[in-house]
């Protein structure tokens, strides 16, 4: 209860005036709606409907946030705010209309991580990524601009974090988004008796990947994220 009624993120409402329009009825504040969703992760409520109907029943949780019991935002207006923090018209940073890609083998014994598919190693990655930054990253400025101003430099300049004593972990994990692909030929091999032909299809997550999940020891539909954790050598 501390965490959050001591936690201010008045700097967003100023960072987010450029993603609200001048006009018609005042808006909920950006820092408002930024501190119930850190609420919602707080208690591990992941649906937007179930957190939205859930500050309507419990108004600990509605004051905690920032709003007035009994005036909460909908699930639309968390759905709104979330499409403010991408800077893009495209919902996705890969074409929609690709090939099928290419499923990793599954390994030999059990609890043993598939090969990879990728041609370059993590390391590569983040040594082109450092010359080369990415131009297709530019709808997540947002995003980064956030952490960056709200979180990190207000943790360097209370002394939580020190920049030069830290030490860098990453590691990898899978991250569900659904059962399984789901995509739509748009190709006539079907009718030709040809089921599993290369030809592109449209896919509702392109962004997505088919891997295997030495932990479960399942396949997964989703994406692969890599975190990186900073934090203090022992003694320091």
């Amino acid at each position: 209860m501390e965490k959050f009624w001591n936690l201010d993120l008045s700097d967003m409402d100023s960072l987010m005036a450029d993603r609200y329009s001048n006009f018609g009825p005042a808006p909920r504040l950006p820092s408002d709606m930024l501190r119930s969703i850190l609420l919602s992760v707080e208690f591990k409520v992941t649906s937007y409907t179930k957190w939205a109907a859930d500050l309507k029943e419990n108004h600990l949780h509605a004051i905690l946030s920032g709003f007035p019991v009994g005036d909460t935002p909908g699930v639309g207006t968390f759905y709104d705010f979330q499409g403010r923090l991408w800077m893009s018209d495209k919902d996705n940073l890969s074409n929609p209309v690709h090939p099928p890609k290419e499923k990793p083998k599954k390994p030999d014994k059990k609890g043993e991580k598939a090969p990879p598919v990728e041609k370059v190693s993590v390391k590569e990655l983040m040594e082109q990524f450092q010359l080369h930054p990415p131009k297709d990253m530019a709808p997540c400025k947002r995003l980064y601009d956030v952490f960056k101003g709200l979180f990190l430099e207000r943790s360097v300049q209370d002394g939580l974090v020190d920049l030069l004593s830290l030490s860098l972990a990453g590691d990898g994990t899978p991250v569900y988004t659904s059962a399984k692909e789901r995509k739509k030929r748009i190709c006539c091999c079907l009718e030709k008796g040809i089921r599993d032909c290369t030809c592109d299809r449209i896919y509702r997550q392109p962004d997505c990947n088919i891997g295997w999940d030495s932990h479960r020891e399942c396949w997964y539909f989703g994406y692969d994220l890599y975190m990186l954790t900073a934090g203090y050598p022992q003694g320091v």
